[in-house]
């Protein structure tokens, strides 16, 4: 199974240098467990080692050592009664879909691809992770805590969160947004870490057209970036940066033509 694919960048330096390239970037898809037949749960992982992932996974959740059988390779059939999983916050969604393709289509029945033409500057972008670690108390005693930081195009930090988990952080920035009044598509969202898909995801619920981690994106994350018209930005450390979807909202390219609809 690959773990990574080549996709296609657009490389930003402080000195105004913009070159198009070529990045490796891992591979994010949906495992679905099926227990003797029966849909339970769907995990984001990097393929490979599928099996061993399902039975930590099952040790994690106290369920028996059970046979596991790689039925494809975005599959794995367990020996166990469907009803083993009840209860463990494991339930496969109608969000989760068992591969990329419907991931995004079932996020299209859900959400709308950003119409936003916000524009924001690389010279912005470069200053805001260490912004974002500036707001990161808790990370500063611990060093142990992921950060979501909600920004305007002109750098100024409107909020900040921190939690072991990056998805949660995320959630409480969302979550701090339904009691204030603002236009989420005048901001942007910087990651303290990877931009995963499900961080893209609820990037897109909210309305964000800019999307900024210090770390790597994943593969599915491009590719919901792609589709939802929204700007993804990856490595930004220091004076450079990599765009990996819809770089004409960063440092001032042209922007383009309406953005198609895929076909169906």
């Amino acid at each position: 199974m690959s773990t990574s694919r080549r996709v296609a960048v657009e490389r930003l330096d402080l000195d105004g240098e913009r070159r198009a390239d070529r990045d490796r970037v891992v591979i994010e898809a949906p495992l679905q467990l099926r227990a003797r037949g029966t849909p339970v749960a769907t995990i984001m992982r990097t393929p490979g080692h599928d099996l061993e992932l399902v039975a930590g996974l099952l040790h994690a959740e106290s369920l028996p050592p059970s046979l596991c059988v790689q039925a494809d390779e975005d599959a794995v059939d367990i020996d166990l009664p469907a009803a083993s999983f009840t209860g463990r916050g494991l339930l496969a969604t109608a969000a989760c879909g068992v591969c990329g393709r419907a991931a995004i289509a079932d996020l299209e029945l859900r959400a709308k691809e950003i119409g936003a033409d916000t524009r924001v500057a690389h010279a912005v972008i470069a200053e805001l992770p260490e912004r974002l670690r500036a707001a990161q108390a808790v990370f500063e005693d611990t060093g142990g805590l992921h950060a979501a930081g909600l920004f305007t195009t002109a750098g100024a930090l409107v909020c900040a969160r921190e939690d072991v988990g990056r998805h949660n952080a995320v959630d409480k920035v969302v979550g701090w947004t339904r009691g204030e009044r603002i236009e989420p598509a005048a901001h942007l969202l910087v990651l303290s870490g990877r931009a995963g898909y499900e961080l893209v995801q609820k990037a897109i619920m909210l309305g964000v057209p800019v999307v900024a981690s210090v770390s790597a994106p994943s593969s599915l994350a491009i590719e919901l970036a792609e589709r939802f018209n929204v700007s993804l930005v990856g490595f930004v450390r220091g004076r450079t940066a990599n765009v990996y979807a819809h770089a004409w909202r960063i440092g001032g390219a042209p922007a383009p033509a309406a953005p198609r609809s895929p076909d169906r």
